[in-house]
This record gives structure tokens, C-alpha cells and sequence, in this order.
């Protein structure tokens, strides 16, 4: 995924640019992503409101942040060799995987799968998960934190579904949680327990996160603000306010994105329109879904691949098909690797165009024996987008179209 992030955004988050220019023994390695899709490979030498500097190959090089979209360790720490026991959810949408964790009245605290621990106020958490859970008890749990509670609540494992009680946490120990119910309190062996989910105070706004941080034990943790520290350490406060140091080499990933990359795949069209090449007298309900368009996979596959690389999203369409978004937010570009499925290939001859608010941005013939082409148009002030696939020379004979990483930017 491509990213971005705005130096304005940086700067009215909070963020702490400190020990600017400052050099680490043993550098760690980062890929810099740009929004025109071009790679840099360097260790953060500076950081400043406008600027992130790399110190690569062939010396210093300085990106603008405003292009930036993501940072992505190449050498990161290996991730600790202990498998999580507790899952804890921040009010922020932060998800921790760590080794425990326990509650002193309104002082919680938060031990990681490599052993640093971080104070995490109870305000800022929203449940904790103490058992993994198959795909159908992980959609049960998940359907339960999402719910409205009148009240904290304990989670149980009871056959294949999930029961709970409503009550009031007082504390958690390693070993029990303190429930009261009904004026008693009582001890509940944590081992007899899924989960615990916290009541959330309502009316309570949180700042906006400006990226995300995916460290070394799989913690994702949303970010208000950022500080680079002298000694390689990075450090961070999450919107929920909890704030935390670790190491440069711990961090795997920084998602810059915030809001600001949309991949249309991932939105509900606004319309689509199907054509037949050869029209029936009533159009069968089966005929219409097997060519209807498909969003993170291929027409026939469940992956979308041109030119021998596979991509995890896009949109794959059949001639003639029209699809129409209304775009969310003042979008500036939009962005994809456009060409034949390689599994029809050299089949394949399409006319794709593509319009802003009823204005022509690209036109082109498509074909199997072409190789893909990389879209970069502007699309300012667009509010209403249409992509048509039509037919080419080849009547609708092998049309899979690909629209690969097909996103908008900000």
C-alpha cells in the first residue's frame, strides 16, 4: 500500500521532532514509499516539519514528508519468541498483543511480548482478550465489543458461542478479576474467562490519529503524535493517550496514510451497468453475476496478476461494463496498473476510459499483447468518477481487465 501524510498534518498533531540529524551505530535500514510509487532505501538520519532525510548509498537524500507514504523496516528486530496471552484493544482502535496485563483501579498496565511494559490508563482500553478464538467466535467477540453495554462486561467460552455478564471490574490480577454484580464482588480465575469488555464513557472525542506503527510482536498502534529521541529510540503517544518508547529496530512498518489513500475496490460503486456483446431476449440473473466486475480478485482467480506480478487489490472487470464512484473527500490523483490478465493473455482488446464529472481523463485501447500501463491523472475536484471496460477489436473474447492498486490520493 502506498501512503501519505501531509507536514501540516505532522505539525498540528503535536509531533516532537527531536535530535534532528542524529546518527545510530547501527543504523537501521528503512524503504521510503513516495506517492508517485518511486523507492528510497536509506537509515533516518533528520526529521523535520517538511522534511525526512535518508542516509543512503550515495549520501544524504532528502524526501518532502508531503510525499511520503509509508516507511518499512528492512532490518528489523526479530519478533519475540513468545506467542501472545493477552490481546488488548485501545479506545483509539490500538491492538496489542502482549504477554499480560492488569488493572489497579484506574491505573492499568500493559506488559509487551518483549518485555517492556507501558502504562495504559483503564479510559483508554476497550476490551482485553484472553483465549484466541476461531473465525466464528472471533466475529462473536468482535460483534460484542463493537455492541452498546450499559455496564463492564466478562466474557465466557461456552461451547461454540459466547456468554457474558454485565457488571463492574474493580481490578485484574494475573491470576483473577475482581466483578462486581449485583453489590457483590466477586473473584473470577482469569483462566475461566475469554474476555472482559470495558464500559466506554459516552461523549468522549479523541484527537485524530496521523499514522500507524506496526512494531516487532505485531502490536498495531495508532499515533497522534511522534519524537525521534537521541539514543534510537522512537517514541509515540496514541490519541487515546497513552504514550510509549521502543526501539528504532523494533518498528516494522509507519502508515502515513490516515485517511488520505482510498482504494476504490474497497468502496460500494455507486452504479454498475453490464452490457452483453450478444444481448438476450431476458437476460439471465447468472449470466449478469459471472461477469460481474470483482474487487481484490481476478475474473477468474483469486488473485489479480499482470505481467507476472500478483496484486492484493484492484478491481478486475469484463466489456462493457461501466462502474461509477462518488469520490469521498477532495481527491487529487488516481493511480493504477492497468493491462490484460495475464491468464487470457495475449487474448484480450479493450477500450478503457475513464471520466471525471462527465470529462474524458484517459482514453486507451488495451490489449493482450500490451504491456500494462501505469495510470497518473489528476482528478481535482472530481466528485463523480466513471470507469468504462468496452469492447475492442476482438468482440468481448478474452476482455479481463485488470485495474491493479487502482486508488486515489489526497
Amino acid at each position: 500500500m502506498k501512503r501519505n501524510c501531509s507536514p501540516i498534518a505532522f505539525l498540528h498533531a503535536g509531533i516532537v521532532l527531536a535530535a534532528a540529524g542524529a546518527v545510530w551505530a547501527e543504523p537501521v535500514e528503512f524503504r521510503a514509499e513516495s506517492s508517485d510509487g518511486s523507492q528510497l532505501v536509506g537509515a533516518p538520519a533528520a526529521l523535520d516539519g517538511e522534511t525526512l532525510t535518508l542516509d543512503t548509498a550515495e549520501g544524504p537524500v532528502p524526501l518532502p514528508m508531503a510525499e511520503l507514504m509509508t516507511l518499512s523496516a528492512l532490518n528489523p528486530d526479530p519478533p519475540p519468541g513468545d506467542e501472545p496471552a493477552v490481546w488488548v484493544r485501545l479506545t483509539d482502535g490500538s491492538k496489542l498483543a502482549a504477554a499480560q496485563w492488569t488493572l489497579d483501579g484506574a491505573a492499568g498496565r500493559v506488559t509487551l511480548l518483549d518485555g517492556r511494559e507501558v502504562e495504559v490508563p483503564r479510559r483508554a482500553i476497550e476490551s482485553v482478550r484472553f483465549q484466541g478464538a476461531a473465525e466464528a467466535i472471533a466475529e462473536q467477540w468482535a460483534q460484542m465489543v463493537d455492541g452498546s453495554h450499559d455496564g463492564d462486561v466478562v466474557v465466557v467460552l461456552s461451547d461454540d458461542h459466547l456468554d457474558f455478564l454485565r457488571g463492574i471490574i474493580r481490578g485484574v490480577t494475573e491470576e483473577s478479576v475482581a466483578f462486581e454484580m449485583d453489590g457483590d464482588v466477586l473473584p473470577i480465575r482469569r483462566a475461566r474467562l475469554f474476555g472482559i469488555v470495558l464500559l466506554r464513557p459516552a461523549g468522549r472525542e479523541l484527537p485524530s490519529a496521523v499514522c500507524q506503527i506496526v512494531d516487532n510482536t505485531g502490536s498495531q498502534w495508532s499515533v497522534r503524535s511522534l519524537a525521534l529521541a537521541g539514543d534510537g529510540e522512537l517514541q509515540w503517544t496514541t490519541p487515546a493517550g497513552t504514550f510509549v518508547s521502543q526501539p528504532l529496530a523494533s518498528v516494522v512498518d509507519i502508515d502515513f496514510s490516515a485517511g488520505r489513500v482510498v482504494y476504490l475496490a474497497d468502496l460500494e460503486p455507486h452504479s454498475v451497468d453490464w452490457q452483453p456483446f450478444f444481448p438476450m431476449d431476458k437476460e439471465l440473473p447468472s449470466r449478469r453475476e459471472f461477469f460481474r466486475p470483482r474487487s481484490n480478485r481476478g475474473l477468474e482467480s483469486d488473485v489479480l496478476e499482470l505481467d507476472g506480478v500478483q496484486y492484493e487489490r484492484g478491481l478486475a472487470m469484463h466489456s462493457r461494463t461501466e462502474v461509477v464512484y462518488r469520490l469521498p473527500g477532495e481527491m487529487a490523483r488516481l493511480r493504477a496498473t492497468a493491462g490484460i490478465d495475464d491468464r487470457v493473455r495475449p487474448l484480450g482488446n479493450v477500450l478503457l476510459l475513464i471520466r471525471g464529472d462527465g470529462k474524458t481523463l484517459f482514453e486507451g485501447t488495451l490489449t493482450g499483447t500490451d504491456p500494462p500501463v501505469e495510470l497518473d491523472l489528476d482528478i481535482t475536484g472530481v466528485r463523480r468518477l466513471s470507469i468504462l471496460c468496452d469492447f475492442g477489436e476482438g468482440m468481448d473474447i478474452a476482455d479481463h481487465l485488470n485495474l491493479c492498486d487502482l486508488r486515489v490520493i489526497q
